[in-house]
């Protein structure tokens, strides 16, 4: 009688233990499907992500900017960037320059000044380093590229016939980037490729971009913004594969660094309609009944893709992001917030601005780095 009762509880440990495993299998089972279409593969994801959300385990690491010291005093940093030895670089534009840090926050130069001439900056706004060469590329102004050596010596400096918005570099020197084109009242965003001589040699993409113009009474044409617009938006996952989008749907195009489509992520998710008081003007600058789906395409060193959902109409209250996290082969892995100015994430380190009295470049170790998956 006790052998049956042992053999009689081992077999309800065993269905209890397969039905465990079983449940665990169904809870993080992947519930979107992957499709041919025109000949492109797109990965659908659903609504919800493989594995719910997770918050980031941010400890302060790292603090530069203080009122104390002019090498460390900022004024309107508008990029940051961090370089394969850890090197921090701080795009403080309405100082006219570019601040280079080492890993552990100290002051190692200043790269170009104020100025209209070689090495010098009128608006520097973005940054970019080349992870072959380390050549440091600097955006300026609407059309100008600044290019400085690993040691931040003066290389060249050029103009782009169209004027843009944000880049990427490829392993060759290639700038991918978003470049704007004007036809009296509309405009057009363009994914396009431009070489080492500043050539635009390719477009790959193209969409509408609905900022607000209008013809003035003496013949010119006013254009403004409210940061509402549909705009595309690029980042890059490796050194040969970039992602970009136009969030009037929820997706977003892969390609390679010749412009080849590989395949496209799709996400379920419902259209918003703009506040109610807020839908008939919007809709007079062109821009609609609905809200776009994203605001902003982000990628970690490990390839993983991060889009921004939320925005609100007062974003100076807004201290965090809605990010989706999306691995490098699209799936949609995680919901989660970031720091509101988050630049880079990159070996387990998360790099963001905070602005109160000063302006603060902070760098936060990300504790439960390791336990973020990076696919299924």
């Amino acid at each position: 009688m006790k052998n049956n009762t042992k053999v009689i509880s081992i077999v309800l440990f065993l269905l209890a233990f397969i039905m465990l495993l079983s449940f665990g299998r169904q809870e993080t089972e992947w519930k979107g499907n992957v499709e041919i279409e025109d000949g492109v593969k797109v990965i659908k994801n659903p609504k919800e992500p493989l594995y719910g959300e997770i918050k980031f385990e941010l400890e302060e690491d790292l603090s530069i900017g203080t009122e104390d010291d002019e090498n460390y005093r900022f004024y309107r940093v508008r990029d940051i960037e961090v370089d394969i030895q850890g090197s921090i670089y701080v795009v403080d534009m309405s100082n006219y320059r570019i601040q280079r840090f080492n890993r552990n926050g100290n002051y190692i130069q200043t790269i170009g000044r104020q100025g209209q001439g070689p090495g010098e900056f009128e608006l520097p706004a973005k940054i970019r380093i080349n992870e072959t060469t380390g050549n440091i590329y600097v955006k300026d102004q609407a059309f100008g590229i600044e290019v400085f050596d690993k040691h931040g010596n003066h290389v060249k400096g050029f103009q782009i016939k169209k004027s843009f918005s944000d880049f990427r570099l490829d392993e060759d020197g290639n700038i991918i980037g978003i470049f704007q084109t004007r036809s009296e009242l509309s405009f057009t965003n363009s994914v396009c490729k431009v070489n080492p001589l500043g050539e635009i040699v390719e477009t790959y993409a193209e969409f509408p971009f609905n900022k607000y113009a209008r013809k003035t009474p003496g013949g010119g044409i006013m254009t403004s913004t409210t940061g509402w617009e549909k705009n595309s938006l690029i980042s890059k996952i490796n050194n040969k594969t970039f992602v970009y989008g136009y969030p009037e749907k929820y997706d977003l195009s892969v390609i390679d660094k010749n412009g080849q489509l590989l395949y496209k992520i799709t996400k379920d998710e419902p259209f918003r309609k703009f506040p109610a008081e807020k839908r008939r003007i919007l809709k007079e600058m062109n821009l609609g009944d609905f809200q776009p789906f994203y605001y902003l395409i982000i990628t970690d060193d490990r390839g993983r893709i991060y889009v921004q959902t939320n925005k609100t109409w007062d974003e100076e209250d807004v201290k965090i992001k809605e990010m989706d996290i999306f691995s490098k082969d699209g799936c949609y892995l995680y919901k989660t917030t970031l720091p509101r100015d988050t630049y880079v994430i990159k070996n387990g380190y998360l790099y963001a601005l905070e602005v109160r009295d000063n302006e603060v470049v902070k760098r936060f170790m990300i504790k439960n780095w390791d336990q973020i998956k990076e696919g299924i």
